[in-house]
């Protein structure tokens, strides 16, 4: 195996000494063409196509004075520019469907070696930042000529691509990226791989290597990488790809043996690896230097041999075999890469690039799995090999005898009692349970987890009668589905008494064993305890308000939903601070912390007696109490005076009423609905001055549906009398202090009332629907207002303006057409209009995100708005199409005035990094202060908006605001087309 294993090693020295660039033939003169015939088909190089073939369009040609002798061709094509500006089109040779498949594969890829033109106007030159053998032909305008090829290592009639130099440049960009993603991913497996084969020593690492690196030159040569100097000038590009794909698969070969040992499962083999190793090798070394057919023969050998060992350690998985589960996904996509590459050089795919792409995919997706499943798996991969070198149980420990192929590294050998010692150790004990007898024996060290002095020998039924009865059932059929699956590892985690009585946790990692004497349960089992309750605290913490230590709002649901029907006898008080901004302001954060930390600890004093306190919200409180009406009338009052009592706060004693909403079980039909009633009465309370309690009753009920039904009215009376407007507020670049653009937000005149707040009237059209009309309302107007910016101060980039939409506008099945038509319109630049969609719009499923998809595909730019105060804001960051975060003003606010503190700083930090990281731009909201402004500038965020700036203004003033704010030296946009902006006059 030494001298094997050196040998490898001495191949792939030979190909990683490949030498660099060697020189193209030289053009050579060619008789003058014949014009275009009148009326000969010309093919049009103006065409907007990004790239044409022109494989239809040439024609051999024998040029009068030119006789090739080097195999190269010549083809004549007709081209012409119909339009009235020169063209440039560059001109390329692509490999033919089948090369690598011929019985005498081309020495070469195919070459243009020289162009020629029948017009003196037309300029030919080569384009050697790209190839050494492309060529860019500029045409005048109106004009029709005759193009000579002189192609090398072509078909009858080869492939060429004519592509434009823009689409030319940016595909060869994108291909470099891709190339060397894929390239770096396996690069890196790798390095992975020889870095634990020095440091292990073990055969395993030391193979997965090797395979890696033949697959990493492979990648390389499938993209002309290596197709220079002498490697190719023998066997051409296609020898030296068969021969690297050929040696991968010897390699491979190796490193399955070594994984799962072909002799376990046919121990004919034993002498019969070695030749198909040398087999596989001896025709890809034949491919290689050229010989007829070996080229063919050696993919034929990579098709059979890549499927065979998916197949083989598919089937020792199921056996039983750790290790070869483990490989087994990776060597199924290097099978399925194999099959792919197949069909391409069979012609399937045609000439579409992505079928390369999707090779080189799955070789880096196959190259990481295999690194990781060789390196991590606590050693699973290995485990087969150091199997051989420990006895069975009972057997006098032998050392294992090495052929001569495996004298290095010397294999250790472990005696039982050094097995057990080792287990022990690992405060782990043995579980030998026999299914014939039905007994269960645990080790010395198994018993000791258990509290039990010494080896224990159990009657399975008292083992079941030990298990926790929550887990009982849990661990009976499991035992009872994996007893049909022999060989099959598997995990169970449960609760067992302990001798003090307590129910520590233990897992067992076990496999059915088939002995003489009857089947087995054999594995291990150790205390997880200290685990389990980790995982549980950390749950409990999400469950758990920071600041109070209270249970949070989720609590609170699951509080009452655990109580079965039981809910429906205790009743719900939520409570508000009075004037809490007011003294929050007054005291800072520190102060309403404190203000906060003291009436969560006097109503947790107040609820020990009858129930149990929550913080669901800022400054709101929920406690749960049992009883009926009065006695929840007599809990609302002692919370009352409960809260009347002063604050001492920085050595001054600080008073707070609140206000409290109350609701009983009897008057809701599920926990949901019993929360939902309480804060309808908390709201009916505070309208009514605050300072009090209300109790939720159906006649307030009916009374609040009168006041929505008002509501309502006057809401569509608005619409219809154009009530509605909408004002800006700036968005500014924190960089230099620029406006950026405006943040759209809608106002209603009514004419009694004055000016209402958004606040009490978006909620209801949310609930209602109207917030589909008054959304679209608010579209139209910012997009003619955006344009009409545009059109006075076209900057570049140009500025743009944010657009709230709600859940209920992405559901309506009218949005992406009205978006449609906008966009369709084209009066302001392209992705100028932002559309804001908070978190809680886009927790509606599945739905919501593929609108989300198809509105960015239109044209708008999407921006996540609150960020930070919803349940699920990182999962969306990086799984929706969002491409500017919004920062809620909330987690700036608790900076405090003046006063940095330091875990929201932190926040705040972590938010603009993150969203950096995702290549988000960020908006911070609630900016008061030039010292708040400074900070974010100085913590790298893009952009902020508040009323330092500037408070939300009327549309009318926007432009005077600009101009006000407008920087001489900011660039403008050259024209409509550099803005973005189509039909601006």
């Amino acid at each position: 195996m030494t001298r094997i294993f050196r040998f490898a090693i001495a191949i792939l020295a030979l190909i990683a000494g490949v030498a660099f660039a060697s020189a193209a033939p030289l053009p050579k003169t060619v008789a003058p063409l014949p014009k275009p015939a009148a009326g000969h088909p010309a093919l049009d190089f103006s065409m907007p196509a990004a790239m044409i073939e022109l494989k239809s369009a040439l024609s051999p040609y024998q040029a009068p004075a030119a006789h090739e002798n080097d195999g190269s061709r010549w083809y004549l094509l007709t081209a012409s520019n119909q339009s009235v500006r020169p063209v440039a089109r560059i001109l390329m040779a692509t490999d033919p469907a089948n090369a690598a498949l011929r019985f005498f594969p081309p020495h070469s890829r195919p070459e243009i070696w020289q162009v020629a033109s029948s017009d003196s106007g037309v300029t030919v030159e080569r384009v050697r930042a790209v190839s050494h053998h492309a060529y860019e032909v500029t045409l005048p305008p109106a004009t029709q000529v005759s193009l000579a090829l002189r192609v090398a290592y072509g078909d009858e009639l080869p492939s060429i691509q004519a592509w434009t130099v823009p689409a030319l440049v940016a595909h060869n960009r994108q291909l470099a990226i891709f190339l060397a993603a894929v390239a770096g991913l396996i690069a890196a497996a790798f390095a992975i791989m020889a870095g634990v084969a020095v440091v292990t020593a073990h055969p395993a690492p030391g193979w997965t290597a090797i395979v890696l690196f033949l697959v990493l030159l492979a990648r390389l040569q499938g993209a002309g990488v290596l197709d220079v100097g002498w490697v190719t000038a023998v066997g051409g590009p296609y020898g030296l790809s068969a021969m690297l794909s050929g040696l991968a698969l010897a390699a491979a070969l190796y490193l399955t043996d070594v994984v799962a040992p072909v002799v376990d499962l046919w121990p004919a083999m034993e002498g019969r690896r070695r030749w198909v190793f040398v087999a596989v090798i001896a025709a890809s070394l034949l491919a290689f230097v050229g010989a007829p057919g070996a080229i063919v023969a050696t993919q034929i050998v990579v098709l059979i041999g890549t499927a065979a060992i998916a197949s083989y350690l598919v089937h020792r998985g199921l056996q039983g075999s750790k290790a070869a589960r483990v490989v087994a996904p990776s060597a199924a996509i290097f099978a399925l890469v194999a099959a792919i590459t197949a069909l391409i050089e069979l012609g399937a795919f045609g000439s579409n690039p992505m079928a390369s792409g999707i090779v080189a995919g799955f070789m880096a997706a196959g190259a990481v799995l295999l690194a990781l499943a060789i390196a991590a798996g606590e050693g699973i991969a290995i485990l087969p090999i150091a199997r051989r070198h420990i006895p069975a149980e009972g057997a006098a420990p032998v050392a294992a005898a090495a052929t001569e192929s495996e004298k290095a590294p010397e294999p250790v050998s472990l005696s039982v009692p050094e097995v057990v010692a080792a287990i022990g150790a690992a405060h782990q004990g043995v579980f030998d349970l026999d299914f014939a007898s039905s007994r269960l024996k645990l080790s010395r060290e198994a018993a000791a987890l258990l509290g039990l002095p010494a080896a224990r020998n159990f009657g399975h039924e008292d083992w079941l009668a030990r298990i926790h009865p929550d887990d009982r059932e849990i661990y009976a059929s499991a035992l009872e589905d994996y007893r049909a699956h022999p060989g099959l590892s598997f995990r169970i985690e449960f609760r067992a008494r302990a001798e003090s009585g307590r129910y520590p946790w233990f897992e067992l990692r076990a496999t059915i064993k088939r002995r003489e004497d009857g089947t087995h349960c054999l594995g291990l089992m150790a205390d997880i305890t200290t685990r389990k309750e980790l995982e549980l605290a950390t749950h409990d913490r999400s469950l758990q308000d920071p600041l109070t230590g209270l249970g949070n709002r989720v609590a609170l649901l699951q509080e009452l939903e655990n109580m079965g029907a039981g809910w429906a006898d205790v009743a719900v008080l939520f409570l508000d601070i009075d004037r809490f901004k007011s003294i929050h302001a007054s005291l800072g954060d520190t102060g309403g912390d404190q203000m906060l930390l003291g009436l969560a600890s006097r109503l947790t004093k107040q609820s020990e007696r009858t129930g149990r306190a929550f913080r669901t919200g800022g400054d709101s409180f929920a406690v749960v109490v049992p009883g009926g009406a009065a006695s929840v009338q007599k809990s609302a009052a002692a919370l009352l005076d409960l809260c009347h009592a002063p604050y001492s706060i920085a050595g001054r004693n600080v008073f707070a009423s609140a206000t409290i909403g109350a609701a009983t079980g009897r008057e809701a039909d599920d926990p949901l609905e019993l929360i939902r009633n309480a804060e309808l009465a908390l709201g009916l309370a505070k309208r009514q001055g605050g300072g009090c309690a209300k109790l939720f009753t159906r006649d307030l009920e009916s009374e609040t549906r009168g006041d929505a039904v008002a509501l309502e009215t006057d809401l569509r009376r608005g619409l219809s009398q154009n009530e509605f407007a909408v004002h800006y507020q700036p968005i500014v670049r924190l960089t230099d202090g620029t406006v950026a653009g405006f943040e759209a937000l809608l106002r209603w005149h009514h004419p009694q009332k004055g000016l209402v707040s958004p606040a009490e009237f978006i909620a209801h059209c949310e609930e209602t629907g109207l917030i589909v009309a008054l959304g679209r309302l608010a579209l139209e107007r910012t997009a003619s207002e955006l344009a009409d910016w545009q059109r006075y101060f076209p900057l570049s980039p140009p500025l743009f303006a944010s657009v709230n939409v709600s859940r209920r506008q992405l559901l309506d099945e009218n949005l992406e057409s009205s978006l449609k038509r906008l966009f369709t319109a084209g009066k302001f630049a392209v992705g100028s209009l932002k559309l804001e969609i908070t978190e809680s719009a886009v927790e509606t499923g599945a739905d919501a995100k593929s609108v989300l998809e198809r509105l960015r595909g239109m044209g708008a730019v999407l921006a996540i708005d609150d960020f930070g105060t919803g349940m699920s804001s990182l999962s969306q960051l990086k799984d929706l199409p969002f491409e500017t975060v919004k920062i809620d003003q909330s987690f700036l606010a608790r900076r405090g005035a003046g006063k940095d503190d330091k875990d929201g700083s932190v926040v705040i930090t972590s938010m603009v990094s993150l969203a950096h990281e995702l290549k988000r731009d960020v908006v911070a909201e609630g900016v008061e202060s030039e010292e708040d402004a400074e900070w974010l500038r100085d913590i790298g965020c893009d952009y902020a908006q508040g009323f330092f700036f500037s408070h939300p203004m009327p549309g009318d003033e926007v432009l005077k605001f600009i101009a006000g704010h407008f920087r001489a030296d900011e660039p403008e946009a050259e024209d409509s087309a550099t803005s973005g902006a189509a039909g601006v006059g």
